[in-house]
């Protein structure tokens, strides 16, 4: 007779039963190791599709400066905002396909674009599969805001930038640098940048006003025409130069004006003109700009004059003027806003030293305002003259020392740089690029254009 089964014993149920308990673990062990791995590999696709999509969205507000009109500056956001994110999101990076970029701009009333720019991109997972995971979707959006601009070039074109004082391919160097490297970096064109040109010599004269309506934007051509058809001639009316490029950018309308005003100055000396209406003894007053002559002693009465409003209208000799006034043209002060310089007499004597003197204080005293309402200033010296003095004004004659009164120092006071001796943290701060020669203009133009471009963002 065959014996009857016997039923499993207890230790056999708990062998079967720890099988099963090992493989359930295993499985979740597993999934979990899968979590995290390819958790990690998600973490690090989303964090360089976040990168991509913010250097697109740099890259396009960047292209915004280009383009004839807003539909032309679109299309050339969303080409750079393809090509930026290609550049920073490698192919098959940790495996994930990226979809194609989006990328929008929109133009908005007061004069600023807002560029958004989103992608996503697709991983296979590898141990997550055993719980049916197969892959993960990743999504990122980036934005970057672009100001539009208000900007009025300055620019110096008095005779030392001619022979016999330069070289003759100094004067057109400048000119190409303006061009080239400054006002080709800004967008043209009906909702555009504004770009406007003052340009000064033994005057000043506005070439190039700035739009003031909400249309925006400059003609790129009559800016280019504007700076090629210039002359080297003259002193150097810096002061009235710099009013004058100030007064154009608050001429637009308070509602209108950019979020971002900027002044680029350029000069290759120091100022020695006096823009102003002067007492005289006889004819009543006149307004005149009075040249500190570069020659004589310190007590020489200044009384070469010349026309305000145009750039080297020489007016001859008036040698009736008794004094000179408080306050110049556009109600600038002659005396030193920052005490740098105090001026004899009362009212002013009018002599070489003390018309030098305001000349120089005029210039800051119209940038100090001008920094004041939020205009941001530039400064381009050439030459190395500007490292040295005007030894006619030096010494004992008008007292003038090389830490204070080289036109270096000046050109940096304008622009309030950080290394500036009149440094003002309430106001906004420039930079002041020396061009030692003229083979460096293409170098500072640029690169001012380059921080101004870099502040739009």
């Amino acid at each position: 007779m065959r014996p009857l089964l016997q039923p499993p014993s207890s230790r056999q149920r708990q062998r079967g039963q720890i099988l099963i308990l090992v493989g359930v673990t295993l499985v979740v062990l597993i999934g979990a190791v899968g979590l995290a791995v390819d958790l990690g590999r998600a973490y690090g696709v989303k964090a360089r599709l976040n990168a991509a999509v913010d250097a697109a969205a740099i890259g396009a507000a960047r292209a915004l400066a280009e383009g004839v009109d807003d539909t032309a500056r679109i299309a050339n956001a969303q080409a750079a905002a393809q090509r930026f994110f290609g550049l920073n999101y490698p192919a098959n990076f940790l495996a994930s396909t990226p979809s194609t970029p989006t990328a929008s701009a929109v133009h908005d009333a007061s004069g600023r674009w807002t560029v958004s720019v989103s992608a996503t991109a697709q991983m296979p997972t590898t141990f997550m599969r055993v719980l049916g995971q197969t892959q993960v979707d990743v999504a990122a959006a980036g934005e970057a805001i672009r100001r539009d601009l208000d900007v009025l070039l300055v620019m110096d074109t008095s005779g030392s930038l001619a022979p016999p004082y330069s070289p003759s391919t100094v004067f057109p160097t400048l000119k190409n640098a303006a061009i080239n490297n400054f006002i080709a970096k800004f967008a043209a064109g009906p909702g555009g940048d504004r770009v406007g040109l003052v340009t000064f010599a033994s005057g000043a004269v506005l070439d190039v006003a700035i739009d003031k309506t909400s249309a925006r934007g400059f003609n790129r051509t009559t800016v280019t025409n504007a700076i090629n058809a210039l002359t080297a001639e003259g002193a150097t009316a810096s002061a009235e130069g710099l009013r004058k490029g100030m007064d154009e950018l608050n001429a637009v309308p308070v509602a209108l004006q950019s979020s971002l005003r900027v002044i680029l100055f350029f000069s290759d000396g120091a100022p020695n003109l006096v823009s102003g209406t002067f007492p005289r003894s006889s004819g009543g007053p006149r307004a005149y700009n009075l040249y500190s002559d570069i020659s004589g002693v310190a007590t020489d009465k200044a009384d070469w004059v010349f026309d305000q409003n145009r750039r080297n209208t020489d007016l001859g000799h008036d040698t009736t003027i008794t004094s000179l006034p408080l306050t110049g043209s556009g109600g600038v002060a002659l005396a030193s806003y920052n005490g740098k310089r105090t001026l004899t007499g009362s009212p002013y004597t009018n002599d070489r030293c003390n018309v030098n003197k305001a000349a120089r204080n005029m210039v800051e005293n119209a940038a100090n305002s001008a920094r004041g309402q939020q205009i941001r200033i530039y400064t381009i010296g050439l030459g190395n003259a500007l490292n040295t003095l005007e030894t006619s004004f030096s010494g004992g004659n008008c007292g003038y020392t090389l830490a204070n009164e080289q036109g270096s120092t000046i050109l940096k006071r304008l622009a309030n740089t950080s290394d500036s001796d009149t440094l003002n943290t309430a106001h906004p701060q420039g930079l002041y690029c020396h061009a030692a020669t003229a083979a460096d203009l293409d170098r500072c133009f640029g690169t001012i254009a380059s921080e101004i471009l870099r502040l739009t963002l």
